[in-house]
């Protein structure tokens, strides 16, 4: 089970960390992008040391068996590598690209394993959700943990512009909503196609079996809405230590919600 859990939390969090970076201008200089490429890199490879493993399907159908997820977070490591090299040797028309090449991949591999993972699962449209969970899951992680990173480097580059803040604000905001949403689209559709024994877990969420989903509800996305918004208004107003501290709030919160959503996949089979 923990092997699963540090698969889903981390490879999230690197390729939501690689997406996130687009955002980022290289004024923030070499040492920002250096340390942020290195971090994305090591979680990439605890995540592929740790997984995929199946999650939701029987052995023999699950992402363990399935060569695309970790063949696309492999490509995606190789460039981040390429990128981490780039930015070491100051490219910086080589950066972007690199960046971006990494995050789609990393990105692919991800929806690919959320597919793969509900690929013989009911409902019909579990593979889908549970994609569409881990890419907003990784943009969630990525645009909050780097964001309040880039918070601390406001210190060491105090000209850099405040947009990219802004932008990763916004992205973690978004992402919030979108999680919300999400997460109600699939209690929704589960429990409306799901088969008896999947809606005798969601019933039994109710009650003191879904402690862990509230949990997840108040740290995963109630607390960082919350907090996201506190961000959002110190950010408008230019106050980067502040927007850093709040961030600091947030990343704990994210975390605890994503490992407690995660714990639910593993445990229940439903991805929220």
């Amino acid at each position: 089970m923990y092997s699963t859990l540090v698969y889903l939390v981390f490879s999230r969090l690197a390729v939501g960390g690689l997406l996130s970076m687009l955002a980022v201008p290289h004024e923030a200089g070499k040492r920002f992008f250096r340390f942020c490429a290195l971090a994305c890199l090591v979680f990439l490879l605890l995540a592929l040391w740790a997984g995929p493993f199946p999650i939701l399907t029987p052995p023999g159908n699950g992402p363990a068996d399935a060569p695309l997820p970790r063949g696309l977070l492999a490509v995606c490591a190789l460039i981040a590598v390429v990128y981490l090299l780039a930015v070491v040797a100051e490219r910086i028309k080589l950066q972007k690209p690199l960046l971006a090449a990494a995050g789609a991949a990393g990105a692919a591999g991800l929806a690919s394993d959320g597919f793969f993972a509900c690929e013989a699962c009911t409902p019909f449209a579990a593979g889908a959700l549970t994609a569409a969970s881990y890419l907003i899951s990784a943009c969630f992680l990525g645009s909050v943990i780097f964001a309040m990173i880039l918070g601390h480097w406001y210190l060491v580059v105090p000209t850099l512009h405040i947009r990219p803040l802004r932008v990763l604000t916004q992205l973690m905001l978004g992402a919030t909503l979108a999680k919300a949403m999400l997460t109600a689209l699939t209690i929704y559709v589960f429990w409306a196609d799901g088969d008896v024994q999947l809606r005798e877990t969601l019933r039994s969420f109710w009650g003191l079996g879904g402690l862990f989903l509230w949990i997840r509800v108040l740290f995963g996305l109630i607390g960082p809405l919350i907090v996201g918004f506190m961000v959002w208004q110190t950010v408008k107003i230019h106050s980067t230590q502040s927007a850093t501290g709040l961030l600091y709030v947030a990343t704990v919160f994210v975390l605890i919600g994503e490992c407690v959503s995660a714990y639910i996949l593993y445990i229940n089979r439903i991805p929220v």
